[in-house]
């Protein structure tokens, strides 16, 4: 089993909105509704679904972005709206610097974790 090695660096936010350029929504299951956010070389972003909230008497609510269900996060309009969700925290995630995890008492960081991995 082979894995893939972690970049050394972050991509480029102009690297990042050229890869999800031609992002589209796809839908991948017609029963449930349930979209996927796919690039052209057939990568899969992020998903798309149906938000529910109890209390309504349609259950329906709007359009939940990467397939979190809960309360605390924001219900889209449109799956349209709820797609430009999924490619701006895809944004934020291949962009983002890395983190090293770190012992909370003496801030150096955990070397069993790297030997883990």
């Amino acid at each position: 089993m082979t894995e893939a090695a972690e970049p050394k660096r972050p991509m480029s936010q102009k690297k990042a909105r050229e890869f999800i350029a031609d992002a589209h929504l796809v839908l991948r299951d017609r029963e449930t509704r349930h979209y996927e956010v796919v690039t052209e070389s057939g990568t899969v972003l992020g998903h798309v679904e149906p938000a529910y909230k109890a209390g309504r008497r349609s259950g329906w609510n709007g359009w939940a972005a990467n397939s979190i269900r809960s309360a605390a996060l924001p219900v889209h309009a449109t799956r349209d709206q709820a797609g430009a969700e999924v490619l701006r925290r895809w944004i934020a995630l291949a962009t983002a610097k890395p983190q090293t995890a770190l012992t909370a008492r003496t801030r150096e960081p955990i070397r069993w974790l790297a030997k883990a991995a």
